[in-house]
């Protein structure tokens, strides 16, 4: 348990760091802070982790990415973001979570499976 607590802890510090270098000066939407996504990534880890069999999201990353389909979710899928998680878990959490994300569109970087 320990382990599992620390493991996340560790996942989202070095998330956090490596986003704050990366993150444009203008100003985010009101809803899209640091701290939410910081939240609503420290909910999904289990979910994102790289190399990991999938785990199904927890009732709290589904709910905190419910709010806006995943938008905020998705600014900070970047290149970096696929250095400390799985990219194609993102879309079996929009899955799980009611499709949330669109066939095609994109979340950050990544394109969304399906559509044209």
């Amino acid at each position: 348990m320990v382990k599992t607590y620390t493991l996340k802890i560790i996942y989202l510090f070095m998330f956090a760091l490596l986003i704050v270098r990366l993150i444009p000066s203008k100003a985010q939407p009101p809803y899209c802070t640091m701290e939410r996504r910081d939240t609503e990534y420290f909910n999904c880890v289990d979910s994102l982790k790289l190399g990991t069999p999938w785990v199904p999201p927890s009732k709290d990353c589904c709910e905190y990415i419910q709010i806006d389909n995943m938008a905020c979710f998705c600014k900070g899928a970047n290149r970096l973001f696929s250095a400390l998680f799985d990219q194609n878990k993102l879309f079996k959490i929009s899955h799980a979570c009611g499709d949330l994300l669109v066939p095609g569109s994109y979340c950050g970087i990544f394109k969304v499976p399906g559509g044209v």
